[in-house]
């Protein structure tokens, strides 16, 4: 019987089941019904999503690293345009595989665009430049809407929200709650989120954050990921926060902002958003991790570490 090797990486207790394409290449895309039983946390290895990891170009510049493509499935099956998260754990491993050394900075293509990426030279930090700006027009996220969502009440079955609804390549909705208890805003996520992620306002679905200020350059935050649920952290989630705080006045641009999730924490830097000419690009550090690695069966039955 045929077997696949995986790595399992995560990044602030996001973990995913990762596929290297470039050191396995008989490696297939993993049909949705796979997917959900590798993420099965009984009955498969257990992840917040698969993430496929190849070479982008096939002839790179001599001298010069190779760019690589992450593929990001959630846990459900579904594709997903971008993961930050899962980013910093594919730049990782282009490292610990030997695609590209520690210090030099290279990119990962998305479905949502190139990010580029250096990993630290004395530990596994990752830091991510987004070089687009976040998207707050209705139709880009997407939100029915007329008019950007920025503090607006949205009316929800049951229930209405006031938040911001932003893409930083995937789509989310970004709710500020006054507290400083870090469980309540995981209860709230866990208890909202179900019904937020799939109302009819969000065609295509959207991640659910639930924030609050605690400094002039502190956040506590909690997700509910779109096609994952509850997680321990959300790398885009956090980004969307801190741009939906910068947008709103509530933080400062270019000041780096910790923000703590249940998982541990990222330093996310917005730059001022409304200097189109000279446009800075979003900074996130944060760190990744290797957990093990080990073989999976085709059928997916049995697992070997």
């Amino acid at each position: 019987m045929k077997t696949f090797h995986f790595d399992k990486y995560q990044g602030l207790g996001n973990d995913f089941v990762l596929f290297d394409r470039n050191l396995y290449p008989g490696i297939p895309e993993p049909p949705p019904d796979t997917i959900r039983r590798i993420c099965d946390r009984r009955l498969g290895v257990g992840a917040d999503g698969i993430l496929l990891f190849e070479s982008a170009s096939e002839k790179p510049s001599e001298g010069q690293p190779s760019d690589f493509r992450m593929i990001y499935f959630n846990a459900d099956g579904s594709r997903a345009e971008t993961c930050f998260n899962g980013i910093r754990c594919i730049a990782l491993h282009a490292v610990l595989s030997g695609a590209v050394e520690r210090g030099v900075m290279f990119e990962i293509l998305t479905d949502a665009g190139p990010i580029p990426v250096v990993v630290d030279r004395g530990a596994d930090l990752v830091l991510m430049k987004l070089p687009q700006a976040p998207d707050f027009k209705p139709k880009d996220i997407p939100i029915r809407s007329e008019t950007r969502v920025i503090d607006e009440l949205i009316e929800f079955k049951g229930f209405s929200l006031k938040g911001t609804a932003l893409s930083v390549g995937n789509p989310h909705f970004v709710i500020w709650m006054d507290t400083d208890d870090l469980d309540r805003l995981n209860d709230e996520a866990a208890r909202l989120g179900p019904s937020v992620e799939k109302a009819d306002v969000f065609p295509e679905g959207v991640n659910l954050e639930l924030a609050s200020q605690t400094g002039y350059d502190k956040i506590i935050m909690a997700v509910w990921e779109r096609g994952a649920g509850r997680t321990l952290a959300c790398g885009s989630g956090a980004t969307a926060t801190v741009c939906a705080g910068v947008v709103t006045g509530r933080l400062k641009a270019g000041q780096p902002v910790e923000v703590e999730m249940a998982g541990g924490n990222l330093e996310i830097t917005v730059p001022d958003l409304t200097d189109r000419k000279n446009p800075e690009p979003i900074m996130v550090k944060g760190a990744a991790e290797r957990v093990f690695s080990g073989d999976i069966d085709e059928d997916v039955q049995r697992l070997s570490r």
